[in-house]
């Protein structure tokens, strides 16, 4: 009952809303034969797989009183039925979806609107794979141990999941109860530990192969981000305009020096140095950069400002170097920078959004994933396009395995700004 409540809600909201719930992929087409009439009833007929896409027909409600279609899918088990696609003709009862929700569930169902206000609906219809693998987790960030094969995944809630790759299984969850950031990994008295920044003012240190906690260091300050090395901590603290980057020794957690512009930025360690860290704003518009050298015992060398202040794209959860530490890439754009943080160009995209990058400095090659369902290969010297590899979901996260390209996709076309993606998580090891 609660379901067929649900469903009315949101057809009447879709009715009277000023908004349409039109979902990019879902196309009118042609049916294959005449559909049954009926004055009172549709019949949605059972899917027809046509390549990557589905063909869905039903019957045509005939009455004076039709007003429009609506379409609803299911994109996943346990997921609700939601509106993707309205139509106003009561003979457009035939459409195509190209946009499969890779999941081994989607479900449809048709609801027809009269102007005295009822809803006629359909019969459910199914499409299964059941050799798909969907996870149920939702992360802002993933990180790749090569040498475990390990996935570490990070979501805003506080939960951090691994999954062992040898064993296509999370095989440990824990709850942090807290807000975390970008979290990093370093070796410690000989031990693999996993720090994590948190809102409430404390760093926790984890076992990195169990998750079970070592201990926390006090920062008395929201953190955003921290990167590990020489037994140092960095943190991006909420100080402000009190110096937000701090220096925390591992073994004493007490602070060993301060600096920086911004507050709750993300940085990455530079590859190659000891220690320069790259940093984007996250909550600051427009977004902005800054590079920082520290000695090798975390002591404060120099810094140095951004000169664009956001003249070229940057996106600090699309943020990868080259592996040689000379260059660095970043946003939806693709834009290149060197690490004296000057652009330098950006991929040839065409209309392509990218979503993630992995790049391999033997083959000189630049991976970038696309919200378009490909990863694009690009040639790490002059920049051409190479080659597109097509993926079955949208790549969130990729990484360069050997002679594979491990990507984590989500299942529908996500937006990386959107507070509300309740997306789930497929993997996929793509050749090459």
């Amino acid at each position: 009952m609660m379901k067929k409540l649900l469903l009315v809600a949101l057809v009447a909201l879709m009715i009277f809303g000023c908004k349409k719930n039109n979902t990019p992929g879902i196309v009118p087409i042609t049916p294959d034969q005449k559909p049954k009439t009926y004055s009172n009833k549709i019949v949605l007929n059972d899917v027809k797989v046509a390549a990557d896409s589905l063909k869905l027909s039903w019957s045509m409600l005939d009455t004076a009183k039709f007003t429009q279609y609506s379409l609803f899918r299911r994109d996943y088990p346990g997921g609700q039925m939601l509106p993707i696609k309205q139509l106003y003709k009561k003979d457009e009862t035939s459409v195509a979806d190209v946009s499969v929700p890779y999941s081994p569930l989607v479900q449809y169902q048709v609801v027809g609107s009269l102007s005295s206000g009822t809803l006629i609906s359909s019969n459910i219809v199914s499409y299964s794979r059941p050799n798909i693998t969907v996870l149920n987790i939702n992360p802002f960030d993933v990180i790749y141990s090569n040498t475990d094969q390990l996935l570490y995944f990070f979501e805003k809630n506080g939960n951090i999941s691994i999954y062992d790759l040898q064993k296509n299984a999370i095989t440990k969850t824990i709850s942090t109860a807290a807000t975390i950031g970008y979290c990093d990994f370093g070796s410690y008295n000989g031990k693999k530990e996993l720090y994590v920044p948190r809102t409430d003012g404390w760093i926790f240190v984890y076992d990195a192969a169990t998750l079970e906690k070592i201990t926390q260091i006090s920062i008395g300050l929201s953190t955003s981000c921290v990167v590990f090395d020489n037994n140092n901590l960095f943190v991006s603290t909420a100080a402000w305009t009190q110096r937000p980057l701090k220096v925390y020794n591992r073994a004493t957690g007490q602070k060993i020096a301060e600096n920086g512009d911004f507050e709750l930025t993300r940085f990455k360690k530079v590859p190659n140095s000891n220690t320069d860290l790259l940093e984007i704003t996250i909550t600051i518009g427009p977004t902005d950069q800054d590079y920082y050298k520290f000695m090798p015992n975390g002591t404060f060398v120099s810094h140095m400002n951004d000169t664009y202040h956001g003249d070229y794209p940057l996106d600090a959860s699309i943020f990868e170097f080259f592996p040689d530490g000379g260059k660095y890439i970043t946003s939806s754009s693709g834009a290149i920078y060197n690490k004296s943080m000057i652009y330098e160009t950006s991929l040839p995209r065409g209309n392509l959004s990218f979503t993630t990058f992995a790049l391999n400095q033997v083959n000189q090659l630049i991976y970038a994933g696309c919200q378009n369902k490909n990863v694009e290969v690009y040639s790490m010297n002059n920049y051409t396009h190479v080659k597109t590899i097509t993926t079955n979901a949208y790549p969130f996260k990729i990484f360069d395995n050997n002679d594979k390209i491990l990507c984590i996709s989500k299942t529908t076309m996500f937006n990386s700004y959107s507070s509300t993606d309740n997306n789930k998580i497929v993997i996929e090891n793509l050749n090459k």
